[in-house]
């Protein structure tokens, strides 16, 4: 039976059941807070923005970094029974504009590293009245007359109590936005629900504990750091260890200086941390085992490099429909949730027979454990949940044993010369080159028709290698109609904060 309780009462209920052990301890610097300690100071936080208000406000946003004052605000907001608008702090002009102009949110809690983009669509936010700034106090004033500025640690009371939140846990409890890469970021709204089933659906596969500790470098704007690294260990009693940012260079030694027993990452990241040259803190850790989003380094090599067990893929989860798969110790294919349903259906919508890979739909046995809607976006809700099904835009594919294989996105399937082709097996075969360290591709129209195949390729440090070389080997590697016609050679390819290529970009290039 899963837990029916609101985020702001679990933080209650677990600092007092593992008041004096270290919760979260901030990289690099290593300063550490106990749960006690950081439930009193959300507590404090809590009932000094109180003293903002006459009548609470539905909504606040959150533009900061990641730290201590993002998860306070945060928390506090549950307690306080007011919705958070987690805004990723990457977003400029119009982006912006419209996800703090979404949910006409009168406040918005940021810091003095987020002030310039502000001030460039400020005369759009006429819903905002009040900035809480976590540095900068005189120059929001500056910048920002017509707003009442007020700095975060002037906000913190004495008063340390709890403040109960008995609400049902199917009221929203979060709007996280979507990354926006093919096409306009739409806000989803996550119920307490979603977000306490998706931590206690992620506990037993990836197997935490109380002595576990996860090392989490990803914007807490997203589900994956809120709440696949810390809510379930949160609830557990183990400890996060929080990082402003993914840094290559000083990942294996935060690892070992932390005590990291394990972490989730991209797929970038994985290739990341294959295409750097080896070190000795690389097998000098406590990781027992991390999981890797699609994973485009094999297993057993990546085991044996890193001396950990990367437990294979076939988990799934979306901001949109939830943690629907989870991943299993030793197989590749994923289970299916109870809480969910799942279908592969063709292009025309009708049910594929196992094995046969098509358009992954999704409806829940549960109410609340997937997006409620899309936040102002009535018709776009309405479109993508056709029939009482949830209509993922993703390519995957179930056994006769029904289990999940993931494939590609939909949008990242390429039809070339009649075939379907996935853009992700594509740049899995183009990085088995030993020399290249990035990939993306996408597909650009062909004169024939249809589509071509265009890579986009980083050359690790001190490489050289020519487009005909990468196609010469593509073609030992993959189908003829996979080969890419166009190879560009770039310095770095761009990619959103949780990792993923910017393909409207690379499609301007």
């Amino acid at each position: 039976m899963g837990l029916s309780i609101t985020l702001g009462e679990l933080l209650y209920q677990r600092a007092a059941q593992f008041a004096d052990r270290s919760f979260l301890t901030l990289a690099p610097g290593g300063e550490t807070w106990t749960y006690r300690a950081f439930e009193q100071h959300v507590n404090r936080f809590a009932h000094g923005l109180r003293t903002l208000w006459d009548r609470p406000p539905s909504h606040v946003a959150i533009m900061l970094e990641n730290g201590v004052q993002y998860l306070t605000a945060s928390y506090a907001l549950h307690k306080l029974g007011i919705v958070e608008v987690s805004i990723n702090r990457t977003f400029r002009g119009p982006a912006l504009a419209r996800t703090i102009g979404l949910t006409s949110a009168p406040i918005v809690i940021t810091s003095a590293a987020h002030f310039e983009a502000l001030a460039a669509v400020g005369g759009e936010l006429g819903d905002v009245e009040t900035l809480i700034v976590t540095d900068g106090q005189d120059t929001a004033q500056r910048l920002f007359p017509d707003w009442t500025i007020r700095p975060f640690d002037a906000l913190l009371s004495d008063d340390d109590s709890h403040i109960a939140n008995h609400s049902s846990d199917l009221v929203p409890a979060a709007i996280m936005f979507t990354s926006g890469t093919t096409g306009p970021s739409k806000g989803c709204v996550l119920s307490h629900r979603y977000a306490v089933r998706t931590a206690q659906n992620v506990i037993p596969p990836f197997r935490v504990t109380a002595d576990d500790v996860v090392y989490s470098p990803y914007p807490l704007s997203h589900i994956g750091p809120a709440y696949y690294d810390v809510l379930p260990t949160l609830m557990m009693g183990g400890r996060v260890v929080l990082r402003d940012g993914f840094s290559l260079s000083n990942f294996w030694p935060e690892i070992q200086k932390f005590d990291v027993t394990w972490f989730m990452m991209l797929g970038s990241v994985q290739q990341l941390l294959w295409s750097a040259p080896p070190c000795e803190v690389e097998r000098q850790h406590k990781v027992s085992r991390c999981w890797a989003t699609p994973a485009p380094v094999p297993k057993a090599d990546f085991d044996q490099r890193f001396h950990t067990h990367l437990i294979p893929g076939g988990g799934y989860g979306s901001t949109d429909a939830g943690w629907v798969v989870a991943p299993q110790w030793d197989h590749p294919g994923g289970l299916v949730l109870p809480e969910f349903e799942v279908s592969i259906v063709d292009d025309n919508g009708a049910p594929l027979p196992a094995g046969q890979s098509g358009e992954m739909l999704v409806r829940s046995k549960e109410p609340g454990v997937m997006s409620d809607a899309y936040f102002g976006m009535p018709e776009v809700t309405e479109k993508s949940r056709r029939n009482n099904w949830f209509h993922t835009g993703d390519i995957a594919k179930l056994d006769e044993q029904g289990r999940f294989y993931f494939i590609c996105r939909k949008a990242e399937r390429l039809r070339v010369k009649g075939e379907m082709v996935s853009g992700f097996e594509v740049e899995e075969g183009v990085l088995s080159h030993p020399a290249i360290e990035d990939c993306a591709v996408i597909g650009v129209p062909s004169p024939l028709g249809e589509e071509e195949i265009k890579a986009f390729v980083v050359l690790k440090p001190g490489q050289d290698l020519s487009e005909e070389a990468i196609r010469a080997h593509c073609r030992e590697r993959m189908a003829k109609h996979m080969v890419p016609v166009h190879v560009v050679v770039l310095d770095e390819i761009p990619r959103t904060p949780t990792g993923k290529p910017e393909k409207g970009k690379l499609a301007k290039l």
